[in-house]
């Protein structure tokens, strides 16, 4: 998770790195000091340390004891310039961790250098500083930009139509990662990578209708990513299959922090298994439902999306979908790489599959169960 002392190592090692490109130092000549540095940014030694550290282990600045950094030459070393990734979610969501991190591992191996965003919690409108950072990308002059879209606000939808025609109004290309931000069936015109979530939704919902369910819920969270409701249409699918019509009441849509909620659900003796958009709704859920004495799986079954690793650990571990991160971050670095190569190429969709993790939330086989 982002901290204030990660963000001003961020934000060293984006402006050092743009003013590296942009030409504003040039190959051989020497950046500021730590001691600059520290003075400058207001920061520990270390912290400046750090980012100059991160610089020389991209390969543009060389670093000599007691004499300082330098800029390494880039002709030499084969760089081809710079992508930008954004992503609101990255330190509240644990998936997006390792994809931003294989993204800059990758990048770097195909000779571009990536920025990364840091924090989004500034203050004022939530979107402000995710649209300060897409102008920052446009005048570092990126090359490409990774975005995974906002959700989990009211004008989330303004927030990511905003950024996408600030960068296509620059030209630079855009691969979105885990989710579109139009519902389907509309579909932008970028590139999108991420879990097949409609066949996740099927997957999780036939998991529990294969252990004797007669109903299965769906619980989601307001303002929710457009892969949720890909998901919900999996879940639709599946009842439909075995001849089940989901029905209005079988939808709960709140936040499974707020006690009214879950109390709502408590009460309900038809609630008894139920698909939950992600696993930290399915965590929250089950610790708020604690209070009303709910047992799992006993009398309500959970199943979740993305198999963070403190899934396992909950008090009673989760049944879940294990999200392909790694192959989405090098689907999402190939995407980038063509898509720069070859700008009017049609538009790629690319659903990766993702397995089924059974463990106790999910419950025995009501079939079996005397």
């Amino acid at each position: 998770m982002a901290t204030d002392r990660n963000s001003k190592y961020f934000a060293i090692y984006n402006e050092l790195k743009r003013d590296i490109h942009s030409g504003k130092y040039k190959a051989g000549s020497q950046l500021p000091t730590e001691a600059e540095l520290t003075r400058r940014w207001e920061v520990s030694r270390p912290t400046a340390s750090k980012a100059l550290n991160a610089l020389e282990k991209d390969g543009l600045v060389v670093r000599a004891a007691g004499s300082g950094s330098y800029v390494a030459d880039l002709k030499e070393k084969g760089r081809r310039g710079l992508l930008g990734l954004i992503v609101p979610a990255l330190g509240t969501s644990e998936i997006f961790e390792p994809i931003c991190a294989k993204i800059a591992s990758l990048s770097d191996a195909h000779g571009y250098s990536l920025l990364w965003g840091g924090s989004f919690q500034e203050g004022g409108r939530r979107g402000s500083s995710i649209e300060k950072l897409a102008a920052h990308y446009i005048e570092s002059a990126v090359a490409g930009v990774f975005f995974a879209p906002v959700e989990f606000c009211r004008e989330y939808a303004s927030i990511n139509h905003g950024v996408v025609a600030l960068l296509a109004e620059a030209g630079i290309p855009l691969v979105l990662l885990d989710s579109d931000f139009v519902d389907f069936p509309q579909r932008s015109g970028h590139d999108l990578v991420g879990l097949d979530h409609f066949r996740a939704g099927y997957v999780v919902t036939a998991h529990l209708l294969d252990r004797g369910s007669r109903r299965v819920d769906f619980i989601k969270r307001p303002d929710s990513a457009a892969s949720v409701s890909l998901r919900i249409r999996g879940w639709r699918e599946a009842l439909m299959d075995r001849g089940m019509v989901p029905q209005a009441e079988w939808m709960h849509e709140g936040d499974p922090e707020d006690p009214f909620f879950s109390q709502a659900l408590a009460t309900m003796p038809s609630l008894t298994d139920a698909v939950c958009q992600n696993d930290e709704t399915a965590a929250a859920l089950m610790k708020g439902l604690e209070a009303f004495q709910v047992a799992i799986p006993e009398r309500l079954r959970i199943v979740g999306f993305d198999d963070v690793k403190y899934a396992r650990h909950l008090r009673v571990p989760l049944s879940t979908i294990h999200q392909p991160c790694d192959a989405i971050a090098s689907c999402a670095v190939e995407l980038m790489t063509s898509r720069i190569a070859e700008p009017s190429c049609p538009p790629r969709t690319v659903s990766l599959l993702g397995g089924m993790v059974e463990r106790e939330s999910s419950g025995p086989d009501r079939r079996t169960v005397p």
